[in-house]
């Protein structure tokens, strides 16, 4: 019984924040707007408007002003069907009216004189051009989101598709200049960064501090999002960049769901030509006097499935509705990076022998020493840094003596260089890693 209590109070927690969410959603409706007249162009005041979600038959009711205007507001998007009704006239009827997020659609309506009941069905659509609002915007519909392809299942990358969007992790500056850890929308608007957007889920923000975007929902859970460029109302926030409104799935009268995976494994997959194993193990040295060392081609692992599932149903026909969503991501995937494909890189003349072609190694120095002459077959190395060149004065004389030394940290390679001349030892050392 307890448990059963405690469920309840959850649900219905959860029930009033998602109204509170709705109650939020600014930029998140439409609106149906318009004026009715009569046979003489006259204005029709006082006249019934009726508005009913085709889906859902939740009605929204309004009448004509003294001017013959009318408007909804707070419409969900949807397909409505709308009738204009005042005594002595025919009731006039349009159906397949779409309202979309943040648009207004006017609707004009000329009532005809009737002395008997009948009713006009108007096959006119709503104009193109939205004619009410200046600001410059974009909507990404439930059918573009189902239509086009797309990557990873991120559905704000469709708003890369409208004008002057660009990938703000792609810009000169970001990758020169700007934090790397800092998260970031990835979009940019007319050359902005990236965090200065607004992100709204049914009204609610969806933004992090530092101007990312928190995990939204899954994107069969979507209706359609609005992508506000510029110009937009107040109504909508003070972004510096972009207002996106996202509008989430509703139930209707007719239960609908889906069920959906996809799935990748590295066995479909070729190998990529790029994918070598090191040349050296980590801790392992280089020692010039070993043959050269290659990594051998590999293939990456991958495992990767996505999948998920969608449920829509009525619990009271034309009053409560209920849509639920879940999706998950499992992944295991393998990237290989190969820092050093071949020894043979740390050789002269890309490998080949150089004049300096003798080895000498002192008995407790596993460090190398190139000799090129007879005359310097007493060279000794005394240590690692600090090499000390000794030269028979009775020889023929030597100008330049080279030392070279590889190490391998961890995979860090360090390269050091020391070179030694008769008239004085001239000792010098750089690294690069």
């Amino acid at each position: 019984m307890k448990l059963f209590n405690l469920v309840a109070r959850l649900a219905i927690c959860l029930l009033l924040v998602a109204a509170m969410a709705h109650a939020q959603g600014v930029g998140a409706s439409g609106e149906i707007k318009g004026t009715v007249t009569d046979p003489s162009g006259a204005v029709v005041s006082n006249a019934t408007v009726d508005v009913v979600d085709a889906g859902k038959g939740i009605k929204r009711t309004s009448t004509t002003d003294n001017n013959g205007q009318y408007h909804v507001t707070g419409l969900s998007p949807s397909i409505y069907t709308i009738s204009i009704t005042h005594t002595g006239f025919t009731t006039e009827i349009q159906k397949n009216v779409t309202v979309t997020i943040g648009e207004t659609s006017i609707l004009d309506f000329h009532l005809k004189v009737s002395s008997v009941a009948e009713s006009v069905e108007v096959t006119t659509e709503p104009p193109v051009v939205e004619v009410d609002r200046s600001h410059q915007a974009n909507t990404i519909t439930s059918q573009l989101i189902e239509d086009l392809p797309i990557n990873r299942r991120d559905y704000l990358t469709f708003t890369l598709l409208a004008p002057g969007v660009t990938d703000s992790t792609r810009l000169a500056g970001d990758q020169d200049f700007r934090v790397k850890q800092t998260p970031q929308s990835g979009l940019s608007f007319y050359g902005s960064n990236g965090r200065g957007n607004s992100v709204t889920v049914d009204g609610g923000e969806a933004n992090d501090d530092s101007g990312g975007v928190r995990l939204t929902i899954s994107q069969d859970a979507v209706q359609e999002f609005q992508i506000n460029r510029s110009n937009y109302n107040a109504e909508l926030g003070g972004a510096s960049g972009a207002a996106i409104n996202i509008v989430s799935k509703t139930g209707t009268n007719d239960v609908h769901g889906s069920v959906y995976g996809f799935f990748r494994n590295d066995v479909f997959d070729a190998r990529n030509p790029f994918a070598v194993s090191q040349a050296l193990q980590p801790g392992q040295a280089f020692i010039p006097a070993n043959p050269d060392s290659a990594g051998t081609p590999i293939k990456d692992a991958l495992s990767r499935q996505q999948f998920g599932a969608t449920v829509g149903f009525p619990i009271t026909k034309d009053k409560t509705f209920v849509f639920a969503a879940f999706e998950a991501l499992r992944q295991n995937a393998q990237n290989a990076v190969p820092l050093l494909t071949s020894t043979s890189v740390f050789r002269p003349n890309g490998g080949q022998q150089s004049i300096f072609s003798g080895l000498l190694t002192q008995p407790n120095n596993p460090v190398p020493c190139l000799t090129g002459q007879p005359a310097i077959a007493s060279a000794t190395c005394a240590g690692i840094l600090n090499s000390v060149l000794t030269v028979n004065p009775a020889a023929t004389p030597l100008k330049a003596f080279l030392v070279n030394q590889f190490e391998n940290n961890g995979g860090v390679f360090a390269y050091r260089t020391r070179e030694y001349q008769l008239s004085g030892r001239l000792d010098h050392q750089f690294s690069d890693k």
